[in-house]
């Protein structure tokens, strides 16, 4: 993984538990809200596994979110966090070796979010 794709994993996973304990989720309760097992949560948060798409946007319902809202203020400075925009997920989609699957859950996603009214 490269020094900046590496950087952008370890900001996601603070920023998840970070989004996690502001709602006062245990690792315990948010894992299953997603879906996941407790451990897979502990290593995204700890930036030890790089979660797949499906496993992002599970994790952004489970935290009440859009998926592009997970991605808000990670992969930028402390001090410009007040003019965030949604490019970090444009920038981890790109680090990732997506495969058809992937491609299609992302679009199911975007469709979805884009047919609310």
């Amino acid at each position: 993984m490269r020094a900046s794709a590496a950087t952008l994993v370890t900001q996601l996973g603070r920023r998840i538990r970070e989004l996690r304990t502001a709602l006062s989720f245990t690792q315990e309760e948010l894992a299953e809200r997603a879906a996941i097992s407790v451990s897979f949560l502990s290593m995204i948060e700890r930036a030890e596994r790089v979660p797949h798409l499906k496993t992002l946007s599970a994790l952004s319902n489970a935290l009440g979110l859009t998926l592009s809202q997970l991605f808000l203020d990670v992969n930028v400075p402390r001090a410009d966090r007040g003019q965030t925009q949604d490019v970090p997920l444009i920038a981890y989609l790109r680090n990732l070796r997506l495969h058809q699957s992937d491609v299609d859950a992302l679009l199911t996603v975007a469709k979805v979010m884009f047919d609310r009214p």
